[in-house]
């Protein structure tokens, strides 16, 4: 393996994960061993108790992976977040919709805060409505107030429930009641 973009201890985003550590780099096997011979990063996602072991070729890292945002660009979007535009996207398939804010999830900090105010803003107006919120909204929610906090604590060093306080009039978009 020529060059190593990620090295042991690196935090990464993961578009399928989300925030992991880099805990071990395989380097290349030798034309003719067996197994891959392009090495491969081994990442660590760990969920509440759970911790999740992945395998990323080293070859494909610079495609799937990336650092997470920094602490100026964790800063510039919570104070950015009330003035964020909603994203557009509406579909009279639920299914294309999830599919579609589930992307916005995987890109990261800021796209996934603008799936948390986008259908945050929906299921109030549902709800507005005296309509039932479809539940793919609360699923996509749920997932992308995880990721957003996730990464945000990260780069701000901060609990999730103290980088949500940050976040002033919308901190209600961040909570599980809201």
């Amino acid at each position: 393996m020529e060059v190593q973009m990620f090295s042991v201890g690196d935090r990464v985003v993961h578009p399928g994960q989300g925030l992991c550590t880099v805990v071990e780099v395989r380097e290349a096997r030798p034309e003719g061993g067996a197994g891959t011979s392009s090495g491969m990063l081994v990442l660590e996602a760990k969920s509440g108790r759970s911790v999740t072991r992945l395998m990323c070729p080293a070859d494909k890292a610079a495609e799937m992976l990336r650092p997470p945002v920094s602490r100026a660009q964790a800063l510039e979007v919570i104070r950015g977040y009330a003035a964020m535009e909603p994203d557009p996207f509406t579909d009279h398939n639920s299914g294309l919709e999830e599919r579609h804010f589930k992307a916005l999830v995987k890109r990261g900090v800021p796209e996934s805060l603008r799936a948390v105010k986008t259908v945050r803003g929906r299921i109030a107006a549902a709800e507005a409505a005296g309509k039932k919120p479809s539940t793919y909204l609360a699923r996509v929610l749920r997932e992308a107030r995880r990721r957003s906090l996730e990464e945000l604590s990260d780069a701000l060093g901060m609990e999730p429930e103290e980088v949500a306080g940050l976040f002033g009039e919308d901190a209600a978009d961040f909570s599980d009641e809201a």
